[in-house]
């Protein structure tokens, strides 16, 4: 299905009610700015509105992406959940059609002629128990006329019922896109600190062996040895929280590709990817059209807006003619003969009462009404948590950037103050003191400068879902999301979002 398709979807569910009872669906009015807080002014273009395969240029986070499209069992599940819905629509508008069956009724049955009857001892007619056999093979046809849009209200709902779990669907891949990628993110993260861990081990463990070559030789104190050796092992036991963290985010992603736990394949250091500047993110109200959730709240309000509909229909006199035509006779031997033809035709008029039988339609009626409310409210509520992640993200992206440049100007220059204080020390012009200050400030800044990278790049791919991105068809036709054979690596893209 296109994309142009795709959002025509809802109006031609809203056509196909015709001229029926109940009201006809009218997109309700949505908190909706003009732009996004924090966007300096209104952009069309959104670098949501590409696919994923043009967004994403890691090579192991694409094959990631590849293999949680293939074999998520969410998106297995909710391809499942779309084929419900789409038997269920084509069974709403086999209701509209005549239902054309064929009876076959062999029966026996006993009947009593006698004194009961007052006809006993007339001459001709049996008396007592007489045996009384038929035999029928018809065909049968029955229409109820659609007088006021009943059926074709419940067909409208089944088809936004249809719509809404197609909805759900790309919603499950443009979660499963961000989660892949935030928990890849992460992980890369963690390697960067696990790194910086080991490089911090190797220079304390160097301090450490100055220091106990100061002692022996007499210029050194058991004071410097001892504290530099406190730093070590604290340095140290970060490494096995560092690997128990990369242990869960392998095992998480595992989970999220449909394998069992195990390591994963990544890129080797996230801090060699460039620095990206904002991304174009598009106008509030492309997100009525773009993000699944908000499609999918909506197909659930034209469903809820048909059953009013179907309710009020149920409330108002309804026809059905029906009919059959065959052959019935007391013997097999004289079924298939002329005098054995019968037929029926017949029209039934069934008009109900509202207030009787404890007004039951009327209350499901209104019911119903409320319901409506409850999909309104549900969908406002939806384009509302749309609007906040993408505020959120977008001023989380900047923040992060400027704490990355604020947090590498530190780490650069803590990094020369232990190198400074060491040649200092060596040179007998700098106490340990300086050495241990300055190898005690370098260590958590580097940690906190990973993390913030992971974060940055985190941030960006929790933006790319918040907007919608990532479900869109690929050029060669396939579904699911998935792109065409090696277009991740033959597609080119501009911009500062290649290893995103």
């Amino acid at each position: 299905m296109t994309r142009a398709a795709v959002a025509l979807a809802p109006a031609v569910v809203v056509v196909l009610a015709g001229c029926a009872v109940g009201p006809n669906y009218k997109r309700p009015t949505t908190p909706v700015t003009p732009t996004f807080r924090g966007q300096d002014r209104a952009e069309a273009p959104s670098f949501a509105d590409l696919p994923w395969w043009e967004v994403v240029r890691d090579p192991a986070l694409i094959a990631l992406i590849e293999e949680a499209l293939r074999g998520s069992y969410q998106i297995e599940d909710a391809v499942a959940r779309v084929e419900i819905a789409h038997q269920n629509a084509k069974a709403s508008t086999d209701a509209l059609l005549p239902a054309v069956g064929v009876q076959a009724s062999p029966a026996y049955q006993q009947i009593f002629v006698g004194s009961l009857a007052g006809l006993s001892g007339v001459p001709g007619l049996p008396s007592g128990n007489v045996p009384y056999a038929s035999y029928l093979l018809a065909g049968t046809v029955s229409w109820e006329i659609d007088l006021w849009g009943g059926l074709r209200r419940l067909r409208e709902s089944s088809l936004a019922q249809f719509l809404a779990s197609e909805e759900n669907r790309r919603g499950v891949i443009v979660s499963l896109i961000g989660d892949v990628a935030q928990a890849y993110f992460t992980l890369q993260a963690l390697d960067l600190q696990l790194a910086i861990a080991h490089r911090t081990v190797q220079s304390r463990q160097e301090t450490l062996t100055l220091f106990q070559q100061r002692e022996q030789g007499g210029v050194g104190s058991a004071l410097d040895t001892t504290s530099e050796l406190a730093l070590l092992a604290g340095a140290r036991a970060t490494i096995p929280a560092l690997e128990r963290q990369i242990v869960q985010a392998e095992d998480q992603l595992s989970y999220l590709v449909g394998r069992p736990p195990g390591p994963i394949r990544r890129s080797p250091d996230l801090n060699l990817h460039a620095l990206p500047g904002d991304p174009p993110i598009g106008m509030p109200a492309s997100l009525l059209e773009r993000r699944p959730d908000v499609r999918q709240a909506e197909a659930q309000m034209i469903s809820a807006n048909a059953e009013i509909g179907a309710a009020f229909a149920a409330m108002l006199p309804n026809l059905t003619f029906s009919g059959n035509v065959g052959v019935e006779s007391s013997t097999l031997g004289q079924l298939f003969t002329g005098n054995a033809l019968t037929f029926l035709v017949s029209g039934i008029v069934n008009a109900p009462f509202p207030f009787l039988n404890g007004g039951q339609n009327v209350r499901r009626w209104r019911s119903q009404q409320a319901t409506f409310v409850t999909t309104v409210v549900a969908y406002r509520r939806t384009v509302l948590i749309a609007l906040q992640e993408v505020a959120d993200t977008v001023v989380a992206i900047r923040t992060y950037r400027q704490a990355r440049v604020e947090l590498e100007a530190q780490v650069a220059a803590q990094a020369d103050s232990v190198r400074l204080a060491k040649e200092r020390f060596t040179g007998g012009a700098a106490s340990y003191l300086d050495v241990v200050q300055a190898e005690q400030n370098l260590f958590p800044t580097e940690l906190t400068l990973a993390q913030t990278i992971g974060s940055q790049w985190a941030s960006l791919a929790q933006l790319y879902r918040a907007l919608g991105g990532g479900w869109q068809v690929p050029p060669s036709g396939g579904t699911g999301g998935h792109p065409p054979p090696g277009a991740a690596a033959n597609r080119s893209t501009s911009g500062s979002y290649a290893h995103l």
